[in-house]
């Protein structure tokens, strides 16, 4: 009886958006760009979006992108994974998980992080994980 309660009941949203939602702490230099952007009407949450380099984004993850356009230097042993949304990123993301790991976890292993975990969790997106925190 409580399952069909929960089926009937909507979900609550939290109006917290997550880090690359935010329009705060970013640059000034990140504010002067976003003033010569086009925008988007309002999205769901009442957040405007930006047309940065032919994607929407929000004003964050436009710092962060500037942010891994500036600081990020890629190193020989890096493997950086790029894909289309939609176009099958989370099987990527554990296809490479797993061979560059296959030495620390045996693929029969009960406890290896795939079985257990988000691939997006365990390969990190560079512009909206890493650097929209940094």
């Amino acid at each position: 009886m409580e399952a069909s309660q929960n089926l009937k009941t909507p979900p609550k949203f939290i109006n917290t958006p997550a880090n690359f939602m935010k329009d705060d702490d970013v640059s000034q230099e990140c504010k002067n760009l976003i003033s010569s952007l086009p925008t988007s009407d309002k999205d769901y949450t009442g957040k405007k979006l930006y047309n940065y380099q032919g994607s929407w984004f929000y004003p964050n993850t436009i710092q962060a992108i500037l942010n891994f356009q500036k600081h990020f230097r890629a190193r020989d042993s890096d493997i950086i994974l790029a894909s289309l949304p939609k176009s099958g990123t989370t099987w990527l993301k554990a296809l490479v998980f797993a061979v560059v790991h296959r030495n620390k976890y045996a693929p029969n292993l009960v406890s290896h992080p795939l079985l257990s975990d988000n691939p997006h969790n365990l390969v990190r997106f560079l512009e909206v994980d890493l650097y929209v925190k940094n």
